[in-house]
Parts: structure tokens; sequence; C-alpha cells
């Protein structure tokens, strides 16, 4: 029995953290966007500094739809079976949660709140300290020394663009990138809801339960 087990792949299912990912997010991001939504606002839309949060905003949200779909050319369809080298994975191991994490931080400063950055940057901190590695142990196991190699000279996640090779040739495979392109075009109907939430939060009959940075 113990021959079997060892035979049996190793796959990120295994790892209850990674297949329940998804829950770090709603359990720090969901009740603050909650509150920041029913806040006062703190600062006035057509503010100077709210301005130049919008334009940060637009960078990170540009970045994350750019680093998604760049990642995807490379890895879609073959994440467990190639190790994808070159790129975006040139010069850090995890673009696809990197542009997930602009993600979170392009509608932190859409909303204007300082609570929710810091809420993102500890889901970022909780996906770097037990999701990312729950992920490269399988990796590990599927791709031995060729991965570790790897992991020697590649950031985890903050890029490293002294790094950057591109590949010679990139194949698309275009059902991994139609089922991303549906992911995106449904998080770019967030900015939308963000500044109509944002132009109600204004409203002298909107609810302001709450008080945050």
């Amino acid at each position: 029995m113990s021959s079997t087990t060892a035979l049996t792949p190793k796959t990120v299912s295994n790892s209850w953290i990674f297949t329940h990912r998804s829950l770090i997010g709603i359990v720090f991001l969901v009740p603050a966007g909650l509150a920041v939504i029913f806040c006062r606002p703190l600062l006035n839309e057509a503010a100077p500094f709210a301005l130049v949060l919008d334009f940060l905003g637009w960078l990170l949200f540009l970045a994350y739809l750019g680093m998604r779909l760049w990642a995807t050319l490379y890895v879609g369809g073959v994440k467990d079976k190639i190790l994808q080298t070159t790129g975006p994975y040139s010069i850090t191991r995890n673009p696809l949660y990197l542009g997930g994490f602009c993600f979170a931080l392009s509608i932190a400063c859409f909303l204007k709140s300082l609570s929710l950055m810091a809420l993102a940057l500890g889901a970022s901190i909780a996906y770097v300290r037990w999701v990312i590695p729950a992920e490269e142990e399988v990796l590990d196991s599927i791709f031995g020394g060729t991965f570790r190699e790897y992991t020697r000279r590649t950031p985890r996640l903050i890029p490293r663009f002294s790094l950057y090779t591109a590949a010679p040739t990139v194949e698309v495979r275009l059902r991994a990138m139609r089922t991303e392109a549906k992911r995106l075009f449904t998080a770019s109907m967030m900015p939308i809801l963000v500044f109509i939430l944002l132009h109600f939060r204004a409203m002298p009959w909107w609810p302001h339960w709450f008080t945050l940075p």
C-alpha cells in the first residue's frame, strides 16, 4: 500500500490551503470592502490626492490585465506539464499571483482606503507564506532539480526585470486564452461597480456607518 501511495503523483489539490485559497481573499478583503462602502468618505473625489489614487489604481489595474494575459500566453493549459522559465516567468516565478495582487491594490486605490490597502498587503503576505509554497512543492516534485535551479535564480514574487529573457516561440492555447479572457472581462466590471458605489456613497442619503482611514 505504501508503494502505491509513493507512485501517486502529488498535485496541488492535495493541499487544503491551495484548494481553499479563495478564502484568504474573502476573509481579508470582503468584510473590509463592505465596511469601506458604508464608511464616511475621507477624501473629496475631486481632491488632488484622490485623483492621484485613481491614476495609481488604473496603473495597477492595467498591470493586472497585462500580467494575467502575458502569463496565460505562456502557461495556459500546461502549468503542471511544462516548466516555463521565459517571458513573465523569467522575472518572477508567480506572475499570475502578482497580477492578482495588483488587482486587489487597484480596488483599494479606487476606494481611497488605506485600511483596504493594508489588508490587501496582508492577503498577499498570506499567499506568499502558505499558498505559493504549497504549489511550488508540487512543481518541485514534478520537475526536480530543474525547478530548484529556477527558484535559485528567479524571485518568488517581486519581479527582477534584469533577468528578462524572451521565448523564441510561444504556443498559444486558445481554450486557456478564452477562459482567461472571460475572467478578465468579469474583473473589468469591478472598477465600473466601484465608481458607481463611490457616487452613491457621496450622496447625503447613503448610510455612513463607519469611519475608516
